[in-house]
């Protein structure tokens, strides 16, 4: 209720009490008017006493708007990222987000390095970096399997077999080449393997299409 609705209505509802004792008044004897007048202002005084802790009351129950959280686009994160890496450049985790968001914009080249130094920055590279690198390879060299794609494919599957990036990658190149049997079995580890994030309306539909291929 607003502090507006809130006036108006006390000023109603004293109007109705004023107005209930100007009745009452004129079928009451001159002795007891005076009395009236006074019952009538007490009760009007009281009306906009309950309506005011009413209002209050009602005030307090109005839970405070949250503001959102401002949306950071791709570039506000690439630029935090970057700013980061000058306060801190031996940080491997801002290293790899970084190359993921060069990879997200088609930028490869820089896609690699920053890869590459998140492998070398950490103590125990793990196999999602290996797939990584390999995969951000790969489309530099126009989608083609070099040694060095291989070589970072062979590591980060030495580390775990059914690493969904590198398996993505398999999958892909073997789908582009027309081996579609070779797909699908990639695609099938990764949807067999029912590890959380992986998109498996996705996979179904690639499979599919790939069976209707063959």
């Amino acid at each position: 209720m607003s502090f507006a609705l809130f006036v108006a209505f006390c000023f109603l509802m004293m109007v109705v009490v004023c107005y209930f004792g100007l009745v009452t008044r004129g079928t009451e004897a001159p002795s007891q008017r005076w009395k009236t007048l006074g019952i009538s202002t007490t009760l009007s005084a009281l009306v906009c006493g309950i309506s005011l802790l009413v209002w209050s009351q009602l005030k307090s129950d109005i839970p405070e708007l949250v503001k959102p959280t401002p949306f950071k686009n791709g570039e506000t994160m690439m630029l935090e990222l970057q700013q980061a890496l000058k306060n801190d450049p031996n940080n491997s985790k801002d290293w790899f987000a970084l190359g993921q968001m060069y990879m997200q914009t088609n930028e490869f080249d820089a896609a690699i390095t920053c890869f590459d130094y998140s492998i070398r920055l950490s103590q125990n590279p793990y196999a999602g970096q290996y797939a990584a690198i390999a995969t951000a390879k790969y489309y530099s060299e126009s989608q083609t399997m070099t040694p060095d794609v291989l070589s970072f494919l062979d590591k980060a599957l030495q580390m775990d077999e059914l690493n969904d990036t590198a398996l993505l990658l398999i999958a892909s190149d073997h789908f582009l080449n027309s081996r579609y049997a070779d797909a699908i079995v990639q695609w099938t580890k990764i949807l067999d393997s029912n590890r959380p994030g992986i998109q498996r309306a996705a996979l179904i539909e690639k499979i599919n299409q790939a069976k209707s291929m063959l």
